[in-house]
């Protein structure tokens, strides 16, 4: 059950206002929108349950389970090893370097407003350069800590995916907050599917097959013109 605490704690990390550094980023949209491949509120729509299925469901968001499993046994052996694979699961450097940076600041966010031996441990092996810290899995342990319970941690960093691509959609396409806000909200049951199916996946799940994607983000580093970072 989650608690009005707990659920104060997951609108804390989703809010766009949280200082995590994701709102620099499109995820690869802005190449998209470049390459006049998205253009208009239905292609954005796409693009933004391609990616939910190509990236989240099986990767992150397998990530986050895993790390709720191991920060609940405070284990940061398992933590730094998977985080090690996830890091060699995104070739494409800007969205790697995304991932590190809104990781590492979620974490010392949190640190700063909650106090947690096994987060501070985590901190140190990012600074010992012995772990990573990328988003899904700093996003695990923080809720794990704050006591968000796993399913509305997830509920809230799906949210906040579809809630951010669509945000850099507004600006990039261009499009009207109304529509961004219509396209979330027809988001809604991708995500609520995705929820469900998440929950029958483990470690032997992880994949992420996108090669579009990941190819025309690695083009992004070399657009004449960028609002984003990624």
């Amino acid at each position: 059950m989650c608690t009005p605490e707990a659920l104060l704690g997951a609108l804390q990390l989703s809010d766009s206002f949280f200082p995590s550094g994701a709102f620099a980023y499109s995820w690869g949209l802005e190449t998209y929108v470049s390459e006049g491949l998205v253009k208009d509120r239905p292609g954005l729509k796409q693009f933004i349950g391609a990616y939910l299925k190509g990236l989240m469901k099986r990767c992150d968001c397998v990530f986050i389970k895993l790390s709720y499993e191991f920060t609940e046994k405070e284990d940061i052996q398992n933590l730094m090893r998977i985080d090690r694979l996830l890091h060699s699961m995104k070739p494409a450097r800007e969205v790697r370097d995304g991932s590190l940076q809104t990781g590492r600041q979620l974490l010392q966010v949190v640190l700063s407003l909650y106090e947690s031996e096994f987060l501070a441990a985590v901190l140190e092996g990012i600074k010992r350069k012995g772990m990573h810290g990328h988003q899904p899995l700093m996003f695990g342990a923080v809720g794990e800590v704050m006591g968000i319970p796993l399913e509305t941690a997830l509920l809230s960093y799906l949210y906040s995916t579809v809630s951010s691509i669509a945000s850099a959609g507004v600006r990039l396409i261009p499009l009207g907050h109304t529509d961004a806000q219509k396209t979330i909200h027809e988001m809604k049951p991708v995500i609520l599917k995705i929820l469900n199916e998440i929950k029958s996946l483990g470690e032997p799940d992880i994949c992420a097959f996108a090669p579009a994607f990941e190819m025309r983000s690695m083009r992004h580093e070399r657009l004449a013109t960028r609002l984003f970072k990624s």
